[in-house]
């Protein structure tokens, strides 16, 4: 476990010098800053729209460095020829595969932490800069439709100095919300990015996986293909069966809607369905909350998590197999 951990943390180290990484990271806080802006042009409720780009941004942009960072980790070891040093030693090359993927996980996970942290902060310092609430903020109701500025100070000095306390606010809000701190308009999104982090948990593994017998550009392709399977595998499958009941049942089905049916069946059942941990619509257009009737229910998907984590083990599994088979020689 030592060994596994050794590599883990000298994969983390070594992307968080890779310049990729920080570029992703800025991009995805300049989308979720800017989802702040362009919600007060939306039609919908604002924060729907916040919650909407904020979510998609950080599981997205968590996806991006899984393949860009990922795809490499194994490739430069033999590139650079470190790989002959690693073997030498007394390292199995499970606990190399091993180290691998969980020092890029730590680093997917640490960017996560940071752009729910910024995620959270644009929502809080949002609904604190709602009009009615700087309002009521700065001015107070001397009389009956007569308001005043609040201690008779400059109206704009104290715009500013209440905006900067909001956005002082609402950073440590959003870090105390990734530790446990909640409010109605928060409830339940951590739930959200955990099951998001789960998704990745299990690309970053394929990632992995496709490294360790292709190159980088192959393993993007392939994982970027995986992806994107596995996030419409439920609707493959319904197209699939809508094939099926156009021609009254599968054996009726001739040519390339029959190749059709049976891609979508394999593919059903060899990808991982990421469908299964992409929350974002319960959380913000799902059902309410029984005993909270202002918060959107995001229960707990056990059956989910379970999968995922059996999912997890059998792709590294392979990875290790088919890394152990390789002759570095």
């Amino acid at each position: 476990m030592s060994k596994v951990l050794a590599i883990a943390l000298n994969t983390f180290k070594e992307a968080v010098r890779n310049k990729i990484l920080y570029f992703l990271l800025i991009f995805a806080l300049l989308i979720m800053g800017f989802s702040g802006v362009i919600s007060d042009l939306s039609i919908a409720a604002p924060e729907k729209l916040i919650k909407d780009l904020g979510l998609a941004s950080i599981d997205f942009f968590g996806f991006l460095i899984a393949v860009f960072v990922g795809v490499y980790l194994v490739y430069n070891e033999l590139d650079k020829k470190t790989i002959y040093t690693i073997v030498s030693k007394p390292i199995d090359r499970y606990q190399f595969i091993l180290g691998k993927y969980f020092g890029l996980l730590i680093t997917i996970y640490v960017n996560m932490l940071i752009m729910s942290i910024f995620f959270f902060a644009v929502l809080y310092f949002r609904d604190a800069t709602d009009f009615d609430k700087v309002m009521k903020a700065i001015y107070v109701e001397v009389s009956p439709g007569k308001w005043e500025p609040v201690g008779g100070g400059n109206p704009q000095v104290l715009y500013y100095m209440y905006h900067l306390k909001q956005f002082g606010l609402a950073i440590l809000k959003g870090i105390a919300t990734v530790f446990g701190y909640w409010e109605p308009l928060t409830h339940h999104l951590m739930r959200v990015i955990g099951m998001s982090a789960l998704g990745l948990a299990i690309i970053t593994a394929f990632a992995i996986l496709y490294s360790t017998f292709s190159t980088p550009t192959l393993s993007a392709v392939f994982t970027f293909l995986t992806w994107v399977i596995g996030s419409l595998c439920e609707d493959i499958l319904r197209y699939a069966d809508r094939l099926a009941q156009k021609v009254g049942g599968v054996e009726n089905l001739v040519g390339p809607d029959l190749m059709k049916y049976y891609f979508a069946q394999v593919a059903m059942h060899i990808v991982p369905n990421l469908a299964l941990f992409d929350k974002r619509t319960e959380a913000i257009y799902g059902p309410w909350d029984v005993s909270t009737p202002n918060i959107h229910h995001v229960p707990i998907d056990w059956v989910s998590i379970v999968y995922g984590l059996v999912y997890i083990a059998g792709v590294l599994t392979l990875a290790s197999m088919i890394f152990n088979r390789r002759n570095f020689k």
